[in-house]
């Protein structure tokens, strides 16, 4: 069913880390759970899968966007360790955003059967599932709060601190993170130069350095 090398991925998985494996393995099986591969562009996900289940990211990149065919506007990108589709599992509303591939993408998915037999034959996974849960509200609550800014500073200053280190990696590009905050490609690029000339960050391509992370977040609280 599954190679050595896929079951040590799947098991290394933040996710699923110190979970009963043997149990695990067996509801896999029972519940027909499986990997798919995507090519580039494939939709792994979106409010028109035919079941509800979870999705964790094994190899490649991920991107999430809302479902408006209008305006499609990116949310966030998925990697390897991410996982997707937990808040949605048992509830009766529609997956809410679209995920596809970027480039070749391997994901292990878990129906609502097998998570369920899971969750109440597994309580280190059923802590680990409200752990996951819990980190969503929090990321959710970080978003709203900078998408709801004001600014392009205010929005790019809170964007930085959710990260909550000093040290940060942009992963998508500047035209990425402009659509993210919802603000022009220039009035980003003009917060970012004030950012720098106040002496908060330093930029360096991708990589931000926060210089006083608490002083960020206390000027544009």
């Amino acid at each position: 069913m599954f190679s050595d090398q896929d079951i040590s991925r799947i098991f290394g998985h933040a996710f699923l880390s110190g979970i009963d494996r043997e149990n695990a393995l067996s509801i896999w099986r029972t519940h027909a759970c499986e990997i798919t591969a995507f090519e580039d562009g494939d939709v792994i996900h979106s409010p028109d899968s035919s079941e509800k289940k979870v999705g964790l990211i094994l190899d490649g990149r991920a991107v999430v966007t809302t479902k408006d065919p209008s305006k499609t506007a990116l949310l966030r990108y998925l990697g390897v360790g991410d996982a997707f589709g937990v808040a949605n599992l048992f509830n009766d509303e529609p997956y809410v955003s679209v995920i596809r591939a970027e480039k070749k993408c391997r994901v292990f998915f878990m129906n609502e059967r097998a998570v369920r037999a899971m969750l109440e034959s597994d309580r280190v996974f059923l802590y680990r599932y409200l752990t996951f849960l819990s980190g969503r509200v929090c990321y959710l609550n970080r978003k709203i709060g900078y998408l709801t800014a004001g600014s392009a500073e205010r929005r790019l200053a809170l964007y930085l601190c959710s990260f909550e280190k000093a040290e940060i990696s942009l992963e998508n590009s500047l035209s990425s993170l402009s659509e993210l905050l919802d603000v022009g490609r220039a009035s980003l690029y003009r917060a970012f130069d004030r950012l720098i000339a106040d002496g908060h960050i330093q930029k360096d391509g991708r990589k931000i350095l926060l210089l006083d992370p608490a002083a960020l977040r206390s000027a544009y609280q």
